[in-house]
């Protein structure tokens, strides 16, 4: 598939919050090079990155004026990243990409298809854990509509198709700031889940194309793995929270 590029169509910045990432960044940009959907900007944040991840930054931006790097000089957490591309985006969506995954080449087209109609606020995609993933578009994958419920409920669910997740996604910017939707910067685990039901609860029509075109990729020094009991305790009273929310959930 060729590269997509219209004069109409809508910008899409992609968040990456980068921290000691080794020779995961560039894997990552490649995939988002290679998409068939061009008209994007790149937030990358360096985390205070105590290797040579900032520099990598610094050389891919050099080669690419859509990239918009910026660096900070203590080590903030994702949250506070996001929240900085959310603050200096100018596109109309934004997309949340770990700094170590992979984007199949139509993962940014799908999204925008999906937010094509005003209407549709939310675009979710298929997934695939490891180095497996990757669809392309195919003529028995269409999107589907999803309510409120449905993909309110799915947040909590582990391994769920849309889920909690800010990645597999595409959000308005509008409506993130129309209604001051941020990301917890004092979380370090649950800050996506937390993000992801505040903007379905202040959202209304959501659309999930089921091919996998987003690969997460695992990393054995990722917070993830390298969670403390107090980063737990906090993730599972945000769950509760998003529990007392879906029983309060607005159509």
């Amino acid at each position: 598939m060729e590269a997509v590029t219209m004069t109409n169509s809508p910008l899409v910045t992609i968040s990456i919050p980068a921290y000691n990432l080794g020779s995961y960044l560039k894997k990552t940009m490649q995939s988002i090079f290679n998409q068939t959907y061009q008209n994007f900007e790149i937030i990358l944040v360096d985390d205070a990155s105590t290797d040579d991840t900032a520099t990598t930054i610094s050389e891919l931006a050099k080669q690419d004026e859509r990239i918009h790097p910026h660096y900070y000089d203590e080590h903030e957490g994702v949250s506070k990243a996001r929240n900085y591309a959310i603050d200096h985006a100018n596109g109309e969506i934004i997309v949340f990409v770990d700094d170590d995954d992979l984007l199949a080449s139509n993962y940014l087209e799908v999204i925008v298809a999906g937010l094509a109609d005003e209407a549709v606020d939310m675009a979710a995609v298929g997934y695939a854990w490891g180095w497996r993933g990757g669809g392309r578009l195919s003529a028995d994958t269409k999107f589907q509509s999803v309510t409120k419920q449905e993909a309110f409920d799915s947040i909590n669910y582990r391994g769920a198709e849309i889920g909690g997740y800010t990645w597999n996604k595409g959000f308005r910017l509008s409506v993130i700031r129309d209604h001051q939707i941020r990301f917890d910067e004092t979380l370090e685990l649950a800050e996506d889940l937390l993000f992801t039901a505040d903007y379905i609860a202040a959202s209304h029509r959501f659309v999930y194309y089921a091919a996998p075109l987003y690969t997460k990729v695992s990393r054995g020094n990722s917070i993830i793995h390298s969670a403390t009991m107090g980063m737990r305790r906090k993730e599972q009273v945000v769950r509760q929270h998003i529990d007392e929310m879906s029983r309060h959930l607005q159509p």
